[in-house]
């Protein structure tokens, strides 16, 4: 396989954060909320009654805590690995490695958020998870340079946007939602999701369209060299 698929490969391999997370999420001895828990409650590293940044105390008892960490740490060196892999893997070169490098850059921030429990380190690990979002959102933007005007990129151009306008929107909500803010139909946890698990999937997506990009362009290149006389 060349860089190209291989760095793909790791990108779309973070999904497996989102296995992980659900069976931490089914260990806990009273019911995980997907809507109302905090992504990093899944991460804490004992059990009691915890305020983790909102108005509302509740209990947070997560057995399977060095599952979800880990799966955190590994996602963050797969979204590193990845992108240097997939450092000259865009039309316009320039743009292109600043972009992986942003992104290389939120990978190791991911890492540290999972290295980081919130219980035990909790503003290394809310410092972390915003410097990784602010460092993604960077190296998204600058990707939608590099790939700007090439037909072929043009979904991982839209998905680009799009990702990058999700992961904003959610994050807006989300810190409106830690002050006390109006929530429009959604809990903390949603907008968090919306916030940073979008970005997990905005990788796996990318990744999935250059393999799809690759495969085409291997069988132009096969078609064409069988034209030949």
């Amino acid at each position: 396989m060349t860089k190209i698929r291989w760095g793909a490969l790791c990108w779309i391999l973070c999904a497996l954060t989102f296995p992980a997370q659900i069976i931490a999420a089914l260990q806990w001895p009273q019911a995980y909320s997907w809507s109302s828990n905090l992504i990093s409650d899944l991460g804490v590293t004992s059990c009691g009654i915890f305020d983790p940044g909102t108005d509302v105390e509740r209990m947070i008892c997560s057995p399977w805590h060095l599952l979800a960490n880990a799966s955190t740490v590994a996602n963050g060196l797969l979204i590193t690995a990845g992108s240097l892999l997939l450092w000259s893997a865009w039309p316009k070169r320039r743009q292109g490695h600043w972009a992986m490098g942003l992104l290389a850059a939120g990978g190791v921030l991911v890492a540290g958020v999972g290295l980081l429990p919130w219980n035990l380190q909790p503003e290394e690990h809310d410092v972390a998870a915003l410097l990784q979002a602010l460092f993604q959102w960077a190296g998204m933007i600058v990707l939608v340079f590099a790939v700007r005007g090439e037909a072929r990129y043009r979904r991982i151009a839209v998905a680009t946007v799009l990702g990058t306008l999700v992961s904003i929107a959610g994050f807006v909500v989300f810190i409106n939602g830690l002050g006390g803010g109006q929530m429009p139909g959604l809990g903390l946890g949603t907008a968090e999701r919306l916030a940073f698990d979008s970005l997990t999937l905005w990788g796996v997506a990318v990744g999935c369209l250059l393999l799809g990009i690759r495969q085409g362009a291997a069988r132009v290149g096969t078609g064409a060299v069988s034209a030949r006389p």
